[in-house]
């Protein structure tokens, strides 16, 4: 609920103040894709009954909402999906991939690649990110991206 109702107060303050509003998404929003690598135009695969779904579903309707009041009530806005940022200051335990071989590669141990080996994943250094936070709401013309 938090991202839903939080996403529409932050929506209307937006519209009511004129301020740009930068929705902070992720990668969940595809689920579980169906082709790999996806196109830019990849809609997702989402189940929603699965463990995550609350997550995803409730960063589904925070990009559904912020499209609307763009396109309904011409809020100055942009959606960005974060996908797997890394960087200094990240828990060592998270048990995500990169902490994962990071602490694996300290130890000495060989690094665990779950699956086959052939899946792929798009990883972002956290300054990477933060630029492009920074080129999404300042460059002109990218209202109502994704």
């Amino acid at each position: 609920m938090t991202n839903s109702l939080g996403t529409i107060k932050m929506l209307e303050l937006a519209k009511k103040t004129s301020a740009k509003f930068l929705l902070a998404s992720t990668s969940e929003v595809y689920g579980d894709p169906k082709e790999h690598p996806q196109k830019e135009t990849y809609w997702g695969n989402v189940n929603s009954f699965g463990p995550r779904s609350c997550y995803d579903e409730a960063k589904r309707f925070a990009e559904t909402m912020t499209y609307l009041y763009i396109h309904k009530y011409g809020v100055d806005g942009r959606v960005i999906r974060i996908f797997n940022t890394y960087g200094p200051k990240m828990r060592k335990d998270d048990g995500r991939a990169v902490s994962n071989f990071i602490n694996q590669a300290i130890s000495g141990k060989p690094l665990t690649v779950n699956g086959d080996g052939n899946q792929t994943r798009s990883f972002c250094y956290v300054s990477d990110m933060v630029a492009g936070i920074e080129k999404a709401l300042m460059t002109k013309g990218t209202k109502g991206e994704i």
